[in-house]
């Protein structure tokens, strides 16, 4: 029974998390001081320390609102130490005093636009969204199907919390899989305010990644993996 109970409370905690970090990355996005990095980052550490207040009794809430400053303080220490540990632990690279020049292969055989248009064609595939996006459900599918409110689902989309993929001009449809026990996994909504686009986030998510071991990072979400997929996605995304 402990341990049931324990595992809610890091379920609530990891909501918790993901709400607050999504809505600070969207707030930092329109700040020019941050870089894409310095948001998700941001976003990350704001999330966990509102996971860390949001159970606390409510004596040890109004002692940290005294002591603001000096959380602030220790905060601050903490992440210079992180910073001063990498900076020790970098790899001194021999760099050559001269480098070798290199006129490279060129811009190859230039074509007409025409030619370019008829060899794209032949490139280009048409493929339904289903396709690569696996099962897709609208609102109305989701309500009937899994009990998911169509106003919940645009809570979460208007938040950031779920992937929503354009099918045709105006509908919305949203990949099944991304949902479990009739919310989004945990991880989706940082995932999401890392990458502007949702389609290359939801690509992203249900493709195998060899960084992953060959593993789809949906499937990780859905083992409660949720922090090496967001890792993962910050080397991808993050410094783009």
């Amino acid at each position: 029974m402990v341990g049931s109970e324990a595992r809610l409370h890091r379920a609530r905690q990891a909501r918790v998390a993901d709400r607050v970090a999504a809505k600070v990355a969207d707030a930092l996005k329109a700040d020019a001081a941050f870089e894409s990095g310095s948001v998700a980052l941001s976003a990350s550490i704001a999330g966990a320390a509102a996971a860390a207040i949001v159970d606390l009794p409510v004596s040890v809430r109004r002692e940290l609102s005294k002591r603001q400053g000096e959380l602030a303080r220790r905060i601050r220490g903490l992440v210079e130490t992180f910073g001063d540990a990498a900076a020790g632990g970098k790899i001194a690279l021999e760099i050559p005093k001269t480098v070798e020049p290199s006129a490279g292969e060129g811009l190859g055989k230039i074509v007409t636009v025409e030619e370019g248009a008829r060899l794209l064609g032949e490139l280009a595939v048409a493929r339904r969204l289903e396709d690569w996006a696996g099962p897709v459900a609208g609102a109305s599918e989701l309500q009937r199907d899994f009990g998911i409110a169509r106003s919940t689902l645009n809570r979460w989309q208007h938040a950031g919390e779920v992937i929503a993929l354009l099918k045709g001009t105006r509908k919305h449809v949203y990949p099944i899989e991304q949902f479990i026990d009739g919310r989004p996994a945990r991880g989706i909504a940082t995932v999401a305010a890392l990458v502007s686009n949702q389609r290359v986030a939801w690509l992203w998510l249900c493709q195998p990644n060899p960084m992953l071991g060959g593993r789809r990072p949906i499937d990780l979400l859905k083992q409660d993996r949720a922090d090496e997929i967001i890792d993962a996605a910050q080397t991808y995304f993050a410094t783009q």
